[in-house]
């Protein structure tokens, strides 16, 4: 996948094998399937699950409600319809139940999986048995079974982790360090959906996993950490949608992204924008030319240098007198812009308040050198 690095996240684009053909003939390269598990029966949906938010989903959806035997077939069907193809079995099972993690993997390598992805992050439903994102909340856990796992397993093991605990970051090493061969970030933000104010009743009712653009920022975050602290590739999920997205997650360290909700918006058939828009950035580059050169920019916010500021300043060609720079900056600013769109440099500190509000983008900034030492 060095031309290529797309992939369907495990999710309903991915709920059985006629649906992941028709993805493949599409143009999709990989996908992971919807997560399996031994106790399918109990896997009963609720109607409605899925919610719109603020440039995302809010779902409460289960995994897969198909048996292990049933997922075998499909897998067995993919592989020898699509040999060139990459189908990776997202699998889970009880925190505590090595050998149902074990049975599990062994299944679906046998049928023919190019690798296993080790759910260890839905937020909603699973937790209550005691899987999912409780394998996350529990470090140790995850490190057991991935360790379980390794120990049967003949093709790469995957972890998803959830972005639902104190730190992805040493999550991830302690996976690593149990033989984890790649680490997918994230899986969705528990969150919830809102309340219907004429009935005073919860949309849903209950909290579920928040996906879309609305958590890229928490996905980026994710991404640059754990590509910062471990030896193993990173696939990165949360918040993708354009060819510019995957671009930035390759930048931050990502070897391959993982697409869920955009293909629930949009269809298959983004991967023809995506694949052609990332061709069209690489030219004769490589995605392992560019993975991980923005590394080196990111640091912590007392490394940040503070021996200058910027001054804002209005392109009036452009600029449509909306006034919402001038409002911003007066009642959450520093009272620098005028009702005529004068700058005040004295006051103006630089915040970038002005440029964010900005619909016209009209708002650049000029750095200004200060007299005074970085500390």
């Amino acid at each position: 996948m060095n031309r290529d690095p797309f992939i369907l996240a495990s999710g309903p684009p991915t709920r059985n094998a006629e649906m992941i053909s028709r993805a493949f003939d599409i143009g999709w390269n990989g996908a992971v399937t919807k997560t399996i598990c031994l106790n399918h029966e109990d896997m009963v949906e609720v109607a409605p699950r899925i919610h719109r938010v603020n440039n995302g989903l809010k779902n409460i959806e289960l995994i897969s409600p198909r048996s292990v035997e049933e997922w075998v077939e499909d897998v067995r069907f993919l592989k020898s319809k699509y040999p060139e193809k990459t189908v990776i079995a997202s699998i889970s099972a009880e925190a505590g139940n090595i050998a149902a993690w074990q049975k599990l993997a062994l299944m679906m390598q046998d049928a023919g999986s190019d690798a296993l992805e080790l759910n260890f992050s839905c937020p909603h439903g699973l937790p209550e048995k005691n899987m999912g994102n409780t394998c996350s909340d529990i470090p140790e856990a995850a490190g057991l079974i991935t360790k379980s796992v390794k120990q049967v397993s003949k093709i790469p093991v995957w972890v998803k982790l959830s972005p639902n605990v104190t730190s992805i970051s040493y999550l991830a090493q302690v996976c690593v360090g149990n033989g984890a061969d790649c680490i997918t970030a994230i899986n969705t933000v528990k969150g919830f959906a809102g309340v219907d104010i004429e009935t005073g009743k919860p949309i849903l009712s209950t909290y579920g996993g928040i996906s879309g653009q609305t958590i890229k920022p928490i996905a980026l975050k994710a991404v640059s950490e754990i590509a910062s602290l471990v030896k193993c590739p990173v696939s990165a999920a949360g918040g993708i949608s354009t060819w510019q997205d995957a671009v930035e997650f390759i930048l931050l360290g990502a070897s391959t992204v993982q697409i869920c909700t955009e293909v629930m918006l949009s269809g298959y058939e983004i991967i023809h924008n995506l694949s052609q828009g990332l061709a069209d950035y690489l030219g004769m580059n490589t995605l392992d030319n560019i993975r991980g050169t923005s590394l080196k920019y990111v640091t912590s916010f007392y490394k940040l240098d503070n021996t200058y500021k910027v001054i804002s300043e209005i392109d009036f060609e452009t600029c449509t007198k909306c006034e919402k720079c001038y409002i911003s900056c007066r009642d959450a600013g520093y009272q620098a812009i005028d009702i005529c769109y004068k700058i005040d440099k004295e006051k103006c500190t630089g915040c970038g308040l002005c440029s964010a509000v900005c619909p016209a983008e009209c708002i650049k900034v000029t750095p200004v050198i200060l007299r005074r030492a970085n500390k």
